[in-house]
C-alpha cells in the first residue's frame, strides 16, 4: 500500500533524473566560509540522529568546513522544522526531516502550525529505514494475533512515539486500526525516552525503526513482533512481517530528507545536492547504513524531492481520513 506506492514514486524519479536535472545542479562553486549546523528534530539515539551523525563527519569533509549536529528535540519534529525555516537561507543551517514535520504535520492540522511546506527548500530524499512493532519482554504477546488479545483484554495497556503526528505514531495508529483496537498513545520528546519507558514496563509497545528495534530484539531486551514492510529485514530474520501475519499489503517504511530554509541561492543547493550526492555512494557510509538496516537513497534531485513531498503528503492524507486520526491521539 503506502510504502509501495512511496517506492514507486520514487522510483519513477529515479528513472528520470538524468533526464531533468537543471543546469545549476551540475555546478558546485560555493563553498561554506565557516561551520554548518545540521539541525534535527529528536533527542539523540534515534534514526534521524543516527542519519545525521553519520552523514555530518563524511560531508564535513566534501564542505570543507565542519558541520555541526544539534538536536533540536520535541513536538515530532516540529520545534526543530521551525527553527530552521526562520533561520537564514545562506547555507549555513540545514536540517534532517522526515514525514511527521514535514509531511503528515500539515495533514493533521493545517492551521496550526507556525511554519508551512513552503517555507523550506527541499535537497534530496537520504534514507529509508523498515519499521518494527517492539513490545516489553513482559507483554504476554509473540505474534500480532497475541498482540490484539493483549490490547483487547488489558484497557490499561499504552504505547509510544517520538511524538504526536510523526510518521512511527501514523503507521502505528493505521497498524492498530486495521486490528480493530483502540490503543492510548503517549507521545515522547525524541526516541531514547520511548525505548526507556519500554524496558521499564511504562509502556507496552512501540513502533521503531529498524535501527533501533533490530539491536534490542536481538539482545532479547525487547520482543520483536512484526516488520511493517512485505519482506522481512536480515538484520531480524526470523521476525515476520505484518502481511505475513494477516495485515496483507501493509508495508510502510520511514524516510528521512536533507531541507534548508525557503530561498536558498541556487549555486548552494547545487553544492548540498552534489555534496549529499557523493557522501551517500560512498562505501564506507553504505555499509554503516546497512547495519543499521538503513538504506540510502541517491539521484533525487530537488525538484523531484519537492514532487515527491506532495504525493507524499496526498499519501498520508488519505490514511489519516481513512483511520480519522487526530492530534488529540
Amino acid at each position: 500500500m503506502f510504502c509501495r506506492t512511496l517506492y514507486r514514486a520514487a522510483g519513477a524519479l529515479f528513472a528520470v533524473t538524468a533526464l531533468t536535472a537543471t543546469p545549476a545542479l551540475a555546478a558546485d562553486a560555493w563553498k561554506p566560509a565557516k561551520p554548518v549546523r545540521l539541525l534535527v528534530g529528536f533527542a539523540p539515539g534515534g534514526s534521524a540522529d543516527t542519519l545525521a551523525r553519520l552523514l555530518a563527519e563524511p560531508l564535513s569533509q566534501r564542505l570543507g568546513q565542519p558541520v555541526v549536529v544539534e538536536n533540536l528535540a520535541g513536538a515530532g519534529g516540529n520545534i526543530m522544522a521551525y527553527r530552521l525555516a526562520q533561520s537564514p537561507a545562506d547555507g549555513y543551517t540545514i536540517g534532517i526531516a522526515a514525514a511527521g514535520s514535514m509531511a503528515i504535520t500539515h495533514v493533521l492540522n493545517p492551521k496550526g502550525t507556525n511554519y508551512k511546506p513552503t517555507d523550506f527548500t527541499p535537497i534530496t530524499l537520504a534514507a529509508v529505514q523498515p519499521n518494527v512493532v517492539i513490545v516489553n519482554k513482559d507483554v504476554p504477546a509473540n505474534n500480532l494475533a497475541e498482540l490484539k488479545e493483549y490490547f483487547q483484554k488489558t484497557p490499561t495497556a499504552t504505547y509510544g512515539t517520538a511524538g504526536v503526528g510523526i510518521s512511527n505514531h501514523l503507521i502505528a495508529e493505521t497498524m492498530l486500526y486495521k486490528l480493530g483496537v483502540k490503543v492510548p498513545h503517549a507521545a515522547y520528546r525524541g526516541a531514547a525516552p520511548v525505548i526507556t519507558d519500554l524496558l521499564g514496563g511504562h509502556i507496552a509497545m512501540t513502533m521503531d525503526n529498524i535501527s533501533t528495534a533490530a539491536p534490542l530484539a536481538s539482545q532479547g531486551k525487547v520482543k520483536a513482533i512484526a516488520v511493517a514492510s512485505l519482506k522481512r529485514s536480515p538484520q531480524l530474520p526470523n521476525v515476520p512481517t505484518l502481511d505475513e501475519q494477516g495485515l496483507k499489503g501493509f508495508d510502510m517504511p520511514t524516510w528521512q530528507g536533507v531541507f534548508a530554509p525557503a530561498g536558498l541561492p541556487a549555486d548552494v543547493l547545487a553544492a548540498y545536492y552534489a555534496a549529499m550526492q557523493d557522501v551517500l555512494k560512498q562505501p564506507a557510509l553504505v555499509e554503516k547504513m546497512a547495519g543499521l538496516g538503513s538504506e540510502p537513497v541517491t539521484g533525487m534531485t530537488p525538484e523531484q524531492f519537492g514532487q515527491f513531498l506532495e504525493k507524499n503528503r496526498q499519501q498520508w492524507a488519505d490514511i489519516v481520513k481513512a483511520a480519522n486520526i487526530s492530534l488529540e491521539q
